[in-house]
């Protein structure tokens, strides 16, 4: 028996704000979290790293649990912001330069497309990067082509460095969300990252809908994690604008009829959140 309320399923942790955004607009909201992202774990290389601080022309973030992850071994090292240099900052996107406005960082570069290549196609505009020295901040699962080109193509002297990890998550059988997903289903599904996408095919014999549940559609936040949906033969029904909390909401809407409205609930980004100016 479908009740009248659409349900959405989350499939990555910390939904504050997207949550929030739903539950607001009357969409009941299912958790159930398909990767684990740990800081904490940077790997040995970040000692030179910070050795090094200060000689950097440029530092990248693929994310905002990069930025997450590398103040929080910044901070073992130093007590003053300023150690970081004279060095330009790129984000991948609006989310990652709200995490970095946290630490009173503004970047220079967020390209309009939240993708590694666009940031560092960006990057690559704003200057010649022949024999300067970037700092390409990253977690384990970042694909390393694009920081190679940033080498073979624009003659730079790249250090990368992993300071935060995405494991995948094993359901277990008894799990709540996934019996409730089994039993109820969703009219919706997001998507995050092609990590979800995957882990959610691994999981899939736990995740098999009983007769009469609900299949959802697919919400994906970008064109990578949509590319991951077609490898498993699955399609996004809508693609959200950016992975913005709101413009992920605003593709939910669409699919279920629904015109969303971000009534400024707490903001769980500080309240510099870019979530307020596009109604």
């Amino acid at each position: 028996m479908k009740t009248s309320k659409p349900r959405a399923v989350l499939t990555r942790q910390n939904n504050g704000e997207l949550a929030r955004i739903l539950r607001e607009n009357g969409i009941g909201v299912l958790e159930m979290p398909l990767i684990n992202v740990s800081t904490g774990g940077a790997d040995t290389y970040i000692n030179e790293v910070m050795e090094d601080m200060g000689s950097y022309q440029w530092i990248t973030f693929s994310s905002a649990n990069g930025v997450k992850g590398f103040f929080e071994a910044f901070f073992k090292d130093f007590d003053d912001i300023r150690a970081i240099g004279m060095a330009r900052i790129a984000c991948v996107g609006a989310a990652t330069a709200n995490e970095l406005k946290k630490y009173h960082l503004h970047a220079d570069i967020v390209p309009e497309v939240s993708t590694a290549a666009a940031m560092f196609e960006a990057i690559a505009k704003f200057e010649s990067l022949d024999n300067l020295k970037i700092l390409c901040v990253q977690g384990n699962l970042s694909s390393q082509d694009e920081v190679r080109k940033l080498e073979q193509e624009h003659g730079a002297i790249v250090d990368t460095v992993e300071v935060y990890k995405t494991s995948q998550i094993e359901l277990k059988e008894g799990d709540p969300a996934a019996k409730d997903f089994r039993k109820n289903g969703a009219d919706v599904v997001v998507f995050a990252s092609p990590s979800a996408v995957d882990s959610f095919a691994k999981n899939a014999a736990k995740l098999t809908l009983a007769e009469g549940a609900a299949h959802p559609k697919i919400v994906s936040i970008g064109s990578t994690t949509s590319a991951a949906l077609e490898k498993f033969g699955m399609k996004a029904a809508k693609e959200a604008k950016t992975p913005s909390a709101i413009h992920i909401a605003e593709a939910m809407g669409e699919l279920l009829g629904i015109e969303i409205a971000d009534k400024g609930g707490d903001c769980s980004c500080g309240g510099d959140c870019s979530c307020h100016h596009h109604h």
